[in-house]
């Protein structure tokens, strides 16, 4: 008693702050809510200037009036806000406690579950807005709650269980913030029952903006280490996300695709999967052998039907989520990433046939993922590497398109044709101007014209060669020559093909 009566002297004493006069004003608004629902336009502005005094005020100002807005900021949510303002009150209330006393964080959460344990289906707005503020509660204290991810979990899965779309919506943000928010340092079984949660419940939801949401928690999942996920785990996983890429639902598409390279790369770093508390002695995490194979490269091959444009095209996302995750992420050295340009290729067919589609897709995971995270010193060796390509007896007309195309744009983002470059170029782009493939002569046409834009010295001597060589080709064609005949016809479309190139 005598504490609250210093209190009330100290705020007596002091003048009323800005937070104070808002607090005040929300105090206000939540205590005549029973006779009158809160203007929801009101109750934005409010909670938006209120946001706005706590980032200003100091520590001791919100002390003071700390616990009654908190209370007020509760009471607001649990009477059934709408969206927006739920959101502002949810981020207003982490915001108060991280400037203010942390300790009320144990009891904000408590209370919060406790509500949404005993939540009705009938009250589909209080419970949600409770859930979003628990949610943004574990995305700022995550690690300070982790004790009470379990309960949070088997909350979630109730909720899923609602009929009203935003409240497994909401259910779903929850579950993320809190599996980012903890990051892996919960007990196990809080961890197993979130994976089953995204995997059986949440990831064939008919709306979706919950099967997004989904996705984004197996990402979530990915991104702090997968706890709990052993090798068997990562691969279902992973085969779940190929088989969305063929939801009718781009959007839904993307985040699926997104979620499979986080898993993948994960997969490919044993070091970094994280063993959860509770689970005792474990043996060491190992890497997900044949992980690229077969959800990437082989079910890019396989893909067919009316869903084959999404699947691939959904395939290549992954891919390029894969890679910028392993060196951002994982902080693979870029020179390795060029480790990863065969297996690209693979995707693409060996006969003479060009499919565009699976070629365009190839084309992006080597510009975006690839050539685009390459420093310069190592774009100079990806010159000479698909310069060895194109030599390759096992090449295609597919892969050696898109390796001259590739070499084209590296030529161009470099800005410069490398020596080493310039001494494999005869035995490689301009061998290439003698295909058999009418396509790959186009292309190593054009390579050569980029070439000569990036490095015009060399246009004299490639336009002298082309000339020579086209004289000489019309020249020696004889129509007696019998098996050699095509060949010097490719060739010389091919000569012909670099001068127009060049001229034009």
């Amino acid at each position: 008693m005598a504490s609250s009566m210093a209190k009330n002297l100290i705020r007596d004493n002091v003048p009323l702050s800005r937070f104070g006069v808002l607090a005040a004003q929300l105090e206000s608004i939540v205590a005549s809510a029973a006779q009158q629902s809160p203007d929801p336009l009101l109750c934005f502005d409010l909670l938006s200037d209120l946001i706005s005094a706590i980032d200003e005020g100091t520590k001791d100002s919100i002390l003071l009036w700390q616990r009654r807005c908190e209370d007020a900021l509760y009471s607001l949510l649990v009477i059934g806000a709408r969206r927006p303002v739920r959101h502002l009150a949810s981020v207003a209330m982490a915001k108060i406690i991280s400037k203010g006393d942390g300790i009320s964080i144990y009891s904000r959460a408590s209370s919060l579950q406790g509500f949404l344990s005993d939540g009705k289906r009938s009250e589909p707005q209080r419970v949600a807005g409770a859930a979003q503020c628990l949610g943004e509660l574990y995305k700022h204290f995550g690690r300070r709650i982790t004790s009470g991810l379990l309960e949070t979990t088997i909350i979630a899965s109730k909720l899923l269980k609602f009929n009203e779309e935003f409240v497994r919506l909401e259910a779903l943000h929850m579950l993320q913030n809190a599996l980012e928010g903890s990051g892996g340092n919960a007990a196990s079984s809080a961890y197993a029952e979130a994976y089953r949660i995204i995997v059986r419940s949440a990831m064939g939801d008919k709306s979706f903006a919950v099967r997004i949401a989904a996705a984004r928690c197996l990402n979530a999942f990915a991104n702090i280490g997968g706890p709990g996920l052993g090798v068997a785990e990562l691969d279902n996983s992973a085969s779940y996300c190929v088989k969305a890429l063929e939801d009718p639902v781009s959007s839904v598409r993307d985040a699926f695709s997104e979620a499979l390279g986080s898993l993948l790369a994960l997969g490919m770093n044993p070091e970094a999967q994280v063993q959860p508390r509770g689970k005792g002695p474990s043996p060491p995490a190992k890497k997900l052998e044949g992980g690229l194979q077969k959800h990437l490269i082989l079910a890019f091959r396989k893909a067919s039907g009316v869903h084959c444009r999404n699947v691939r095209v959904g395939l290549t996302l992954s891919w390029v989520f894969f890679l910028q995750a392993l060196r951002i992420k994982y902080l693979y050295p870029d020179s390795e990433l060029q480790n990863f340009a065969s297996q690209v290729m693979e995707m693409l067919d060996a006969d003479a046939s060009v499919d565009a589609n699976a070629l365009a897709c190839v084309l992006y995971i080597l510009r975006v993922g690839l050539t685009d995270q390459m420093t310069e010193p190592t774009q100079r060796n990806f010159l000479v590497f698909l310069g060895m390509k194109l030599q390759s007896l096992e090449a295609g007309a597919s892969v050696k398109v898109a390796a001259l195309r590739t070499l084209s744009y590296t030529l161009k983002t470099l800005g410069e044709v490398p020596l080493e470059f310039k001494e494999v170029l005869d035995n490689t782009v301009v061998a290439a101007v003698s295909d058999s493939s009418k396509l790959v002569r186009v292309e190593a046409a054009l390579t050569l014209r980029a070439l000569a834009e990036v490095d015009p010295t060399c246009v004299g001597g490639l336009t002298s060669y082309g000339v020579t060589t086209l004289t000489a080709s019309r020249e020696s064609l004889s129509f007696e020559k019998g098996g050699s005949l095509q060949f010097e016809l490719d060739s010389l479309h091919g000569q012909a093909s670099v001068l127009a190139a060049l001229v034009a």
